[in-house]
Formats: C-alpha cells, sequence, structure tokens
C-alpha cells in the first residue's frame, strides 16, 4: 500500500529541485556517516514541531544518511525545542 502525504504534493515537487540546486547538492548536514552527495530535503524544524513545509529557509539539502540518522534521533528524544 502506497503511503501519502499531503505535504509532498506538486508544491513540494517544485520547491525540492531548488533546495537541491540552492546548496550546490551537496549534503549541509554533515553526521557521521554522511556521503556529502544530496538526493533529500530535510527540514530543519520539523513539521512535527511547527516547522513550515515549504519554506525555504527551513529547508537544507542533505544526504540520504544525514536525512534518516536525524529523524531517528528526533523521534527518539524529541526533548529539544525550537
Amino acid at each position: 500500500m502506497k503511503r501519502t502525504n499531503k505535504v509532498y504534493n506538486s508544491t513540494w515537487r517544485r520547491i525540492r529541485p531548488q533546495v537541491l540546486d540552492r546548496d550546490g547538492h551537496r549534503c549541509t548536514i554533515g553526521m557521521e556517516g554522511c556521503t556529502g552527495h544530496a538526493t533529500s530535503v530535510d527540514h530543519i524544524i520539523p513539521l512535527a514541531f511547527g516547522g513550515s513545509p515549504y519554506d525555504l529557509g527551513n529547508l537544507r539539502a542533505s544526504c540520504h544518511n544525514c536525512n534518516s540518522s536525524r529523524a531517528n534521533k528526533l523521534r527518539r528524544k524529541p526533548s529539544r525545542t525550537w
């Protein structure tokens, strides 16, 4: 079954390549295991914590490893506030 999310719509498909181009397709997070090549776009302030889904100031290019690692850490330890 395909999971759908209302955030990742036509607006997202338009903005995502803009963020990757702006950041030169380089990962801007740099966590342990970073590949350096951005294939994902990360919400700096996660949507679950009230981050804006399409604000270019809340988006940054990231590699898959950093984006996944960051998401896992935020799910386990949501004590950080923005």
